[in-house]
């Protein structure tokens, strides 16, 4: 049988019962409705997931590290330029015509596939589940003298049909060098009801909590 998705009576919150003799008051500002979505979408529910943890992270004060985004982006751009440059050298209303062209063509077409596959393979080997990578927390941040010179790796899966969303968070030295990492799982049902009413604040302060065991001197060491 499929899993239930537990109703608002299931989840914890207390509700207080409305005095009937109190009056309505104008000025009160209407609550921010929950998010909704539908937790049998597996890609729209991780992303939901994934900008929670990221915005956690940069609230706790670890800027993000978009060293690998800009490389990617720099790659792509530079594929978009070898592309241009097969069809429109040396002018573009009068490109070098075919055969004269044909060893440009081989160098730009060759340069643009090994392009891709460097794209490819950082997505694959180097990037894998990885959706965040952070710089050593800032000098505000609570975390900044026990994590002094510390990057974060956050790294996150939801299989298709799955209610586990794990969550793995890797610290990296000044050397590069990866601990072991910890991985929590978190069980979609604890976030959602029934009609797909997602309380981000019950898992924004999940999140917290794990975020702030970061400061445990022995989390270096595993």
């Amino acid at each position: 049988p499929a899993p239930q998705i537990p109703s608002s009576s299931d989840m914890g919150k207390d509700v207080k019962p409305k005095d009937p003799k109190a009056k309505p008051q104008a000025s009160a500002q209407p609550e921010e409705p929950f998010k909704n979505a539908n937790p049998g979408d597996t890609a729209t529910t991780k992303g939901l997931f994934d900008d929670g943890v990221v915005q956690a992270f940069e609230d706790a004060g670890f800027p993000e590290d978009h060293t690998m985004s800009n490389l990617k982006l720099f790659l792509g751009t530079l594929a978009c330029v070898l592309a241009l440059v097969a069809q429109f050298w040396p002018h573009p209303l009068k490109p070098m015509p075919f055969p004269e062209s044909r060893p440009l063509l081989m160098i730009c077409c060759a340069t643009y596939f090994a392009i891709s596959f460097a794209l490819q393979a950082i997505a694959v080997f180097i990037e894998k589940e990885t959706i965040l990578y952070t710089k050593p927390p800032a000098e505000a941040s609570p975390f900044h003298s026990a994590l002094k010179g510390y990057r974060i790796k956050v790294s996150t899966r939801l299989p298709r049909f799955s209610l586990d969303y794990t969550l793995r968070i890797n610290l990296v030295d000044g050397k590069g060098v990866e601990n072991e990492g910890e991985e929590t799982i978190l069980k979609l049902t604890d976030y959602f009801e029934e009609n797909g009413t997602f309380h981000e604040d019950f898992f924004m302060e999940d999140i917290d909590a794990i975020i702030a065991e970061l400061g445990n001197p022995n989390k270096k060491a595993q």
